[in-house]
Parts: structure tokens; C-alpha cells; sequence
């Protein structure tokens, strides 16, 4: 429930910034109050139910100063509807709109060794072709792999590991049994 209430606050702030031409200010801005929110003095006085929402309000202004009035007033509006324990799933959201509107997607890229810059910069240019768009790359080290790699992109797995190879032909041993 609260993933599609955050999708909701998310689509609506970056349709504004869309029409603005803001889409970059606003995301540096949601990832400054982000940083912001993990202050726990600040997170206290923002979710705390004790004080008074006009008291709140000022304190957002006062620690937003410089920032986007649109960015100013959407942070109070998730204040006001007690939605501030969401704020980073609203992030992620507008993060994955803008990824995708900038056309770039990350990869996590899990190999049983670490891999050479050369090797990863293969890997990317490979994925970078094959999906279209820009890919950075997080790569991770997990020996219970094996050998091989395995690639998760959103939601797709790309499965090229010696353990995943394993665990299919078993599980279609065990099937055709």
C-alpha cells in the first residue's frame, strides 16, 4: 500500500518538474533532503506527532532555505498528511523516473572473483548496447556463486553462474524424475 502511495507522490512531483524543466533540480533537491532526513534531530521534529504542524512547516523553512518553493511545499505536504515515514520510498520512485526518463538503468553485477576494470568495461558497453540506454554497473564479490556472473537488472536476472547452472539442472533432475 504505502509502494503505491509513494508511486503517486513521486509521478505527481516529477509531472510538475517535467513541466517546470526542473527534473534535475528537483531530484538533487529530494536527495539533499534525503541526506536531511537521516540527521535523527531532524527526522525526530519532522515525524513527531507532538508538535504542531505550524511549528513543523517554519522548521522546513528554515532548513530548506534555498531551495525550490514547488520541493519546499511538496516536503509539507507529506508533513501534513503524515506520509514523512515514506519519504525515501517517494524517492526511490521519483529516482526510478528519472533514471528511466534520463535513459539509464543499474546493474548489479555478482561475480565469484573481483573483475578488472577492463572486464567491467565490456560488460557495461555490452549491456549498454544491448538495452539501449546507460548502465552503471555496482559489482559485488559472492564466492557461493562459483564461477561465472550473475546480473540483476530491476527486475530481470541474468543467471550465468556456475551455482545457478547447478541448481537447474538439479531442479530438472528432480522434475523429471
Amino acid at each position: 500500500m504505502e509502494q503505491v502511495i509513494a508511486k503517486k507522490y513521486a509521478r505527481a512531483l516529477f509531472n510538475a518538474a517535467k513541466e517546470n524543466g526542473n527534473i534535475e533540480k528537483y531530484y538533487d533537491e529530494l536527495k539533499g533532503i534525503l541526506n536531511m532526513l537521516k540527521n535523527k534531530q531532524i527526522y525526530k521534529i519532522i515525524t513527531n506527532r507532538g508538535i504542531y504542524l505550524k511549528q513543523k512547516m517554519n522548521f522546513v523553512d528554515a532548513i530548506l532555505e534555498g531551495y525550490d518553493r514547488e520541493v519546499i511545499n511538496f516536503l509539507k505536504l507529506i508533513i501534513s498528511k503524515h506520509r514523512e515515514s515514506i519519504f525515501d520510498e517517494i524517492f526511490n520512485e521519483y529516482n526510478k523516473l528519472y533514471m528511466d526518463y534520463k535513459g539509464i538503468i543499474n546493474a548489479i553485477l555478482i561475480s565469484a572473483h573481483p573483475l578488472n576494470s577492463d572486464t567491467l568495461e565490456r560488460i557495461k558497453n555490452r549491456l549498454e548496447s544491448n538495452f539501449n540506454k546507460k548502465v552503471y554497473i555496482n559489482s559485488t564479490v559472492d564466492e557461493s556463486i562459483l564461477g561465472g556472473l550473475k546480473i540483476l537488472i530491476g527486475n530481470k536476472v541474468i543467471d550465468g553462474s556456475i551455482k545457478g547452472k547447478l541448481d537447474t539442472l538439479l531442479k530438472n533432475l528432480v522434475t523429471a524424475s
